[in-house]
């Protein structure tokens, strides 16, 4: 059983996460659809199929490469505690599952770039003479387009022919695109800052090890997280037939969020609230990520329900789909704000 609570601890808790935002996209895309309940719930499961074979395959590349380098420094690998034949077939699932929902979902040549240019992307990330993994910025903006662009694209592309064709403004389209990217680059930034220690134990040469800790966060905090932010609000502004409500919503939690949080970052005497640890994580984990991972999905269903009744069915599969994190994010939400004043 190790073998399985290995890919649950390395595969599925890691894209839960990103899934989400995969499918806020394919529900805002729904929404203008006029296609039966039944059949959106096939599609959705189909995508979730298409969605872990693609990812597993990621991971398989990614931690094939880095086998040697993470038994190092002891960090998850999908392939610890697997056989060789194990291994074998667990690579040849990923790719079943990541070909098998084609049979039923709309393809086309277009869908076939996206998925050549996603397995690329993969080999080069991972695999000498390119490496891009370990090629600082460029490894940045690789991930970036294989962890959200690409996927939360094709899912677009795919789901938007799926009934009436669904014609997505081309501005908006090159908007949701960008703020992709830059989410996608601050993620893995995140993520590499996360695994500092580890990578300088296994001589892996990121982007972080290579220009540190704090010269990274500097990069996130002027850089990327006020394009992110200014792109989602945009992105929330004009999207088509919410009224604003989204634009709104969003912009009362961060402020809200934020003056909550504010008297927290003056107890810690930091030179600068830049370099303030709270405050960068409240930016990344809070006011961004948890945004889009938790809260985002369920403000778009609810709104959508009132619309279309047949969203409530979707808003219960979308629960019990994502039930692990939203389970986690209450029972973290308990003990940081509910446990400490039950016992004081």
């Amino acid at each position: 059983m190790l073998f399985l609570q290995n890919i649950q601890n390395r595969l599925w808790n890691n894209v839960l996460y990103k899934f989400s935002l995969i499918f806020c996209s394919l529900y805002v895309i729904l929404f203008f659809e006029n296609i039966k309940v039944e059949k959106i719930l096939f599609y959705l499961c189909l995508s979730l199929l298409a969605s872990v074979g693609i990812a597993g395959l990621g991971y398989a590349f990614n931690d094939i490469k880095d086998y040697p380098k993470d038994i190092i420094s002891r960090k998850q690998n999908l392939f610890i505690n697997f056989s060789r034949v194990q291994s074998t077939c667990l690579i040849l699932l990923f790719i079943a599952l990541a070909i098998f929902p084609w049979f039923y979902l709309p393809f086309d040549k277009n869908s076939c770039y996206l998925l050549l240019l996603e397995l690329i992307l993969f080999f080069i990330y991972a695999f000498p003479p390119f490496r891009l993994k370990e090629k600082g910025v460029s490894g940045l903006i690789a991930d970036a387009l294989y962890a959200q662009v690409v996927p939360c694209f094709l899912a677009v592309y795919t789901f938007s022919r799926l009934g009436i064709p669904v014609n997505i403004p081309y501005n908006y389209l090159i908007l949701y695109l960008a703020w992709l990217s830059f989410m996608g680059t601050r993620n893995i930034l995140n993520h590499q800052i996360e695994d500092y220690g580890n990578d300088l134990q296994s001589n892996t040469n990121t982007f972080v090890t290579v220009n540190g800790i704090e010269k990274s966060k500097k990069a996130a905090l002027l850089y990327l997280i006020p394009a992110e932010f200014i792109l989602f609000l945009l992105l929330t502004f004009f999207l088509p037939g919410t009224q604003h409500i989204l634009f709104y919503t969003y912009l009362v939690y961060a402020v809200l969020y934020f003056f909550r949080k504010k008297t927290e970052w003056t107890i810690h005497k930091s030179d600068s609230l830049l370099l303030n640890k709270e405050f960068y994580n409240f930016l990344n984990k809070n006011i961004l990520n948890e945004f889009y991972e938790i809260h985002l999905a369920l403000i778009l269903l609810f709104y959508f329900s009132y619309y279309n009744h047949f969203y409530i069915v979707i808003l219960l599969f979308h629960t019990l789909l994502f039930y692990p994190i939203y389970s986690r994010f209450i029972k973290g939400f308990i003990n940081k704000n509910l446990t400490g004043k039950l016992i004081s």
